[in-house]
């Protein structure tokens, strides 16, 4: 007669660190269901599995070989009875880490680097500067404002000509924009910081002087913007806008996304879906904005700047938004052979790697598989 486990004691010597070769291999067996226990797994007690394990993705701490391996099948065992068999967990820190990267590359000489600090500036007069090829220095001069770029590779707006801009009332817009696989950082007139991700594009005036402080955005961006009490900030995106007095936020408006996110890490912006009074953020809360309809809700404000700190984070994301952000920052096509719905992923991989980080840390689940292909990337059973 096979021997009964307690499964309590398991879980509890598993989390702590004290199982031994053994006990890891129980689990192991556990997880493939292929022993018995005294009891099935309670859906706290997966929840629990779940959220200690992204707790410690998170953190960034450090997982020897076993216990990858294994915190990979118990965690994804508790998202796996969350979503009906269909979610799943991967761990990313593949640098650190050969347990998931193996020692060598998969895909060869077909992989394909990450982007980088890259954007094409319009001026008023329709002339289009490369900013990733411009030089320090002095771009041009528009309405009384001086535009150069600074040794770090940031835009800069100065006033240079205080009697131009009063004379010039309706004064010059300007555009940046990043491609597919490129990001920037643009210092407005007035001191407001932005960061463009990758496939975004900002419309904004050389000078706010005489007008308010209005500027268009398409795609992802984080403000730091300068406090003006006079003068309140306004971001329009497709369907909504936000109005600000000095705060920081993130917008991720993306025409390829269902939901505009607005994400608020301090002070309170006041969000407009076209019609009725504004929704107020609070630091720390996220609207989402479907069918002119916002919802609010608390969010994570470090898992929603990832992208600006290098990293891709997900938290039971499914796997075509993850691709989407894959395909914007690598600058590639994807397409699919297999159906991807009701793939979820929960994981933390740098932005910084070559695209077969992510492709292979995903592979890790047996969820799907990749080829790469030029510049598109195949998704297979």
């Amino acid at each position: 007669m096979q021997k009964k486990i307690d499964l309590n004691e398991l879980l509890h010597k598993f989390h702590h660190g004290t199982c031994n070769a053994e006990e890891l291999a129980l689990l192991e067996r556990w997880y493939a269901q292929d022993i018995p226990f005294d009891r099935e797994v309670s859906e706290e007690e997966m929840l629990q599995a779940r959220s200690d394990v992204w707790q410690r993705l998170k953190s960034g701490l450090h997982f020897n070989r076993a216990t990858v391996r294994l915190w990979t099948r118990v965690a994804a065992a508790a998202v796996l009875f969350m979503t009906c068999g269909i979610g799943v967990l991967f761990y990313a820190k593949q640098a650190e880490n050969k347990t998931i990267r193996g020692k060598y590359n998969k895909f060869g000489k077909n992989d394909i680097a990450p982007g980088g600090n890259k954007a094409y500036l319009t001026l008023a007069d329709g002339k289009k500067i490369v900013l990733t090829d411009a030089g320090v220095g002095t771009l041009a001069e528009e309405s009384g404002v001086e535009i150069s770029k600074n040794a770090e590779g940031q835009i800069i707006y100065k006033i240079a000509d205080q009697k131009d801009q009063i004379s010039n009332p309706l004064t010059a817009v300007n555009k940046i924009e990043t491609p597919r696989g490129g990001q920037y950082q643009v210092l407005l007139p007035d001191g407001t910081k932005v960061w463009l991700n990758a496939a975004s594009k900002l419309t904004y005036p050389v000078s706010f002087a005489n007008r308010d402080r209005t500027v268009e955005l398409v795609g992802e961006a984080y403000f730091e913007v300068a406090k003006d009490v006079a003068h309140p900030f306004k971001v329009r995106s497709v369907g909504q806008v936000i109005e600000v007095l000095g705060t920081h936020f993130n917008v991720n408006a993306y025409q390829d996304e269902r939901v505009i996110r607005t994400s608020l890490m301090e002070g309170s912006v006041k969000v407009f879906s076209g019609s009725g009074n504004g929704t107020l953020l609070k630091p720390g809360q996220q609207s989402k904005l479907s069918n002119k309809s916002i919802q609010v809700e608390d969010v994570n404000v470090n898992d929603v700047l990832d992208w600006k700190s290098g990293n891709f984070v997900f938290d039971d994301e499914d796997l075509e938004s993850i691709l989407r952000k894959v395909a914007r920052w690598y600058d590639v096509e994807i397409v699919y052979e297999v159906d991807p719905a009701g793939v979820s992923l929960l994981g933390k991989i740098s932005r910084t790697k070559n695209i077969s980080s992510i492709l292979e840390a995903i592979e890790q689940t047996e969820q799907v598989h990749f080829k790469i292909e030029g510049r598109r990337i195949i998704v297979m059973k």
